[in-house]
């Protein structure tokens, strides 16, 4: 490629790259309240499982980039900015601990750790649902209860940006 091609090419790159970082920077809604996940009757979590999913669900969305806060739980939003604002709330459904015996003698993925939840997006304005689903995740019964969260706020986070982007929101 010859010097006086080049020269454009270049420039043309440095002047649209900026560009492409500002559409990505615009987040489509302005806030979702996170709530702490409630227990369902029987299920056997550590007391601060609650807490630690919900300091994960947080950091997730945060990285989604389609909201430009997320309001923790009991705080307020401008009356201005309710339409473009979502609560997400969920529960515990069920909670199996698994077997490390089961996951070392037999494996293929049994005696796994196992957490199934339910989960609700709704606008904060109409209370539209915009998902209302159940997830399961599932973990190795040798770690402990933290990766169990983690995989499911990235599996909530997934879910909530698939969603979104089939309503066109």
């Amino acid at each position: 490629m010859s010097k006086k091609l080049a020269i454009p090419v270049i420039v043309a790159l440095l002047v649209a790259c900026p560009a492409w970082a500002e559409k990505k920077e615009q987040a489509k809604f302005k806030s979702v309240e996170v709530k702490r996940f409630v227990h369902s009757e029987g299920v056997e979590l550590s007391p601060e499982f609650p807490d630690f999913l919900y300091a994960q669900l947080r950091k997730e969305l945060q990285k989604t980039r389609l909201f430009q806060e997320i309001v923790g739980e009991g705080e307020t939003v401008a009356a201005a900015d309710a339409e473009r604002s979502l609560v997400l709330t969920g529960s515990v459904l069920e909670y199996k601990k698994g077997s490390v015996a089961k996951q070392v003698l037999v494996g293929f993925g049994s005696g796994r750790r196992a957490m199934k939840t339910h989960v609700t997006l709704t606008h904060r304005n109409t209370k539209d649902a915009l998902l209302d689903k159940d997830l399961v995740v599932k973990t190795p019964s040798t770690r402990d209860q933290k990766l169990l969260a983690n995989f499911m706020a990235k599996k909530i986070a997934n879910q909530i940006k698939n969603a979104l982007a089939k309503k066109g929101a």
